[in-house]
């Protein structure tokens, strides 16, 4: 599967292989590799690597993002691209066809996000990853505390991180060192059966009617159940995080937060309990349902059993063009008293690997490079938003179909997740409680004690 070129092979390949050797390179898992201080003399080599030395190498990719094979094999036009799926595998055609060093990508794994992270471990721990990954920022610092990430300098590759956004250049550090490459950020929205809508009568000057309450939400809810049988908002639960991020959604808006700014546990807040309080009352009232995985969701909005759609802003462009009724995104609602959205962000990293090859860690930075350097591309596709300042500002980027629908996202509700240690771990014991919740009937106050409980444990 891997192909490696031999470091003999040229003089400059020679030297980098005496520079690996003075800092332990090549030694199982090489742990120090990942690590800034390790990293010189690797990070030395790698910028030495020269374009006859990348010539036909051979590279692992592991990303998400899902299967589409059999839409995509042989395409390269970007034009075509209609999910995000088909967008990532063209962008890879486009340059497996057209990168001036005839470097291949293969990739090794990885599907849909919520089955991504198993695979993507179980690569780290076999000693075999992909030579270059896809990980959210929430991640990152849990694989390069780890040394299991390369670190380096984007400038040494031409990597114009001064054009990025302070989120994304943020984002992409870990204690004071740069683990990876920024792609997208993305956030939580409302996609909208307008006919629906039009039919309870939530539609005004062609535009949805948005609640700016609880009450106006719960209000909503009740016509649109009334008026045409319909839940108000389809939302996986099941197996999903997209009724978790509405709860950190509602959290937020109300000026709350799940850790205080010094990492510590705030989960059994005011906030948290008013917003999961909320939450059930949309299910006791049977306007929306738990039932639904991520999928089951959006087969339910797509076969009109609910006006709306939770999801991201990585849906955009499919449903522009898949759905057979009236569509349109909006801006999640704000129910409380401050906008907010839940969001994140996609980046592109470097596991390290056992070999230490520079020319494999150069291939996999050129290819991290060239999709920095699409994320035009990208965004216009699926319909995140692009981590690059000159992207957000162009015309095309502004005028692209639907994107002034949730300009305030981008601009005022967007509220990323914690960039903590062990962030998932938080995160899946909080969910845990809320599913309780959700599923077996445990009390609020019991849930949220609870969480509170194992995060102080999991903070300390």
């Amino acid at each position: 599967m891997r192909k490696m070129k031999a470091l003999a092979t040229t003089a400059s390949l020679a030297a980098a292989a005496m520079l690996l050797a003075a800092c332990g390179g090549g030694t199982s898992g090489a742990p120090e590799s990942g690590s800034p201080e390790g990293n010189k003399d690797l990070n030395a080599a790698i910028k030495a690597v020269t374009a006859d030395e990348l010539k036909g190498t051979t590279i692992t990719m592991s990303r998400m993002f899902g299967d589409c094979e059999e839409t995509t094999q042989g395409v390269t036009d970007t034009a075509k691209a209609t999910s995000e799926c088909e967008a990532i595998q063209i962008l890879t055609n486009k340059f497996n066809a057209e990168n001036e060093f005839g470097i291949k990508i293969e990739r090794l794994g990885g599907s849909d996000w919520n089955s991504y992270y198993d695979a993507f471990n179980a690569s780290i721990a076999g000693g075999e990853p992909a030579d270059v990954a896809n990980l959210h920022d929430y991640a990152l610092s849990d694989y390069a505390k780890r040394g299991q990430l390369l670190s380096f300098n984007p400038a040494d590759f031409g990597i114009e991180m001064s054009d990025a956004t302070a989120q994304a250049q943020k984002s992409v550090q870990y204690d004071g060192s740069t683990y990876a490459v920024p792609f997208d950020s993305h956030a939580l929205l409302w996609h909208v059966n307008t006919d629906i809508l039009e039919q309870a009568g939530y539609m005004k000057d062609g535009k949805p009617v948005s609640p700016t309450s609880p009450e106006e939400f719960l209000q909503m809810a009740k016509d649109v159940k009334e008026k045409t049988g319909k839940y108000i908002m389809s939302v996986g639960v099941a197996n999903d995080d997209m009724l978790w991020r509405t709860f950190f959604t509602f959290v937020a808006q109300q000026g709350g937060a799940l850790l205080n700014e010094d990492g510590s546990a705030n989960v059994n807040s005011a906030e948290a309990k008013k917003a999961l309080e909320f939450i059930n009352q949309l299910i006791e009232g049977e306007y929306i349902h738990t039932n639904a995985d991520y999928a089951g969701s959006i087969d339910e909005w797509k076969n009109e059993k609910s006006a709306i759609l939770a999801n991201g802003t990585w849906a955009v462009n499919e449903y522009a063009a898949t759905s057979t009724f009236g569509y349109t995104v909006v801006d999640f609602p704000t129910v409380f008293n401050q906008s907010a959205a839940w969001a994140s962000s996609h980046m592109w990293v470097m596991p390290t690997q056992k070999d230490n090859d520079p020319v494999q860690y150069r291939a996999a930075i050129e290819f991290a490079k060239y999709l920095y350097n699409n994320t035009d591309t990208w965004s216009l596709a699926t319909g995140h938003f692009s981590p690059r300042v000159s992207v957000i500002n162009s015309d095309a980027y502004l005028n692209a179909p639907l994107r002034s629908n949730y300009t305030e996202t981008a601009l005022k509700n967007i509220t990323f997740v914690p960039q903590v240690d062990n962030w998932t771990a938080i995160k899946s014991l909080i969910h845990t409680q809320l599913e309780e919740v959700w599923f077996n009937g445990k009390a609020i106050d019991a849930a949220l004690t609870e969480a509170q409980s194992r995060v102080e444990q999991q903070t300390k």
